[in-house]
């Protein structure tokens, strides 16, 4: 009986040896495991950014690009209007030269 009970203690012994030797296991697992988190987060954040930067400045390429077309365009058309008023002024210039030149007024 007794050796039954000795060998009950040892058991419960043994099996609480375990128990503490897991949660130690437990607590080493469960830092490193934080740690890594903290390292993935670290670099997810830069990882994110870089992302960010990099459609920023395409986003903002693309707004120089349409901003330097709508310029152009617009000068264009300023350009053709601007011929088309100078085609009318030396049209009415030629007429005041002729009537002054040729004595009508």
């Amino acid at each position: 009986m007794n050796e039954i009970i000795k060998n009950v203690r040892d058991a419960e012994a043994k099996a609480a040896e375990i128990k503490d030797g897991a949660l130690s296991k437990a607590s080493v697992i469960l830092e490193c495991a934080e740690t890594e988190a903290v390292k993935i987060s670290a670099a997810n954040e830069a990882e994110c950014k870089a992302l960010k930067d990099g459609a920023v400045k395409k986003a903002e390429a693309e707004a120089d690009r349409l901003y330097k077309c709508a310029v152009d365009n617009k000068r264009r058309e300023a350009k053709e209007y601007a011929d088309k008023l100078s085609s009318k002024a030396d049209a009415a210039a030629n007429e005041v030269v002729r009537r002054i030149t040729s004595g009508c007024c």
